[in-house]
């Protein structure tokens, strides 16, 4: 009886394992084909400016955008910005979700060093405006310092945890 739980609960665990790096494969294929695509309109906004100067800004003008190239331009870089700690925060956290599944403990040095990647590129992420439509703002700033905490004091509880199971392993 209990060797059937056993295999129940291992195939449930298996399951939700791919569920997880599935939601995560979208996710992280949906960033980065944002990503890609705000690099090739700013390659095509660089391009078009050299080849035809006038064109561009006649363009915006015509879309009621009321931007000039440089606010378009700082625009897109920052979008990129954005758009890469997406990816590479989502990245990072199937890395986490990985290491803790193939783990007996989720106390690693691995899984810590996820948590504090996660956190510094959530931070950035959310911190990083999208220029002209949203400066950086005081309130942005504080949200994104709070986000920092929690993920913080994550990893130092994770790091307790480390500690803990290098001691428990030790004195056995």
């Amino acid at each position: 009886m209990k060797g059937a739980f056993t295999h129940e609960r291992n195939n449930f665990e298996k399951n939700q394992h791919i569920f997880i790096s599935v939601i995560f494969n979208i996710a992280s294929i949906i960033a980065i084909i944002v990503d890609i695509g705000a690099v090739l309109l700013l390659g095509g906004t660089l391009l078009s400016q050299l080849t035809l100067p006038g064109y561009l800004a006649k363009q915006m003008i015509n879309a009621e955008m009321e931007l000039v190239f440089s606010e378009w331009i700082i625009l897109l870089v920052c979008f990129i910005v954005k758009c890469s700690c997406i990816f590479l925060a989502i990245r990072y956290a199937k890395k986490l979700f990985h290491c803790i599944s193939k783990q007996e403990s989720p106390f690693t040095a691995n899984t810590t060093k996820c948590i504090n990647i996660i956190a510094v590129f959530t931070f950035v992420s959310m911190i990083c405006p999208l220029y002209p439509y949203y400066h950086i703002s005081f309130l942005a700033i504080l949200e994104g310092i709070f986000v920092i905490l929690i993920f913080r004091s994550i990893t130092l509880i994770f790091k307790y945890g480390c500690d803990l199971q290098k001691e428990i392993d030790e004195t056995l």
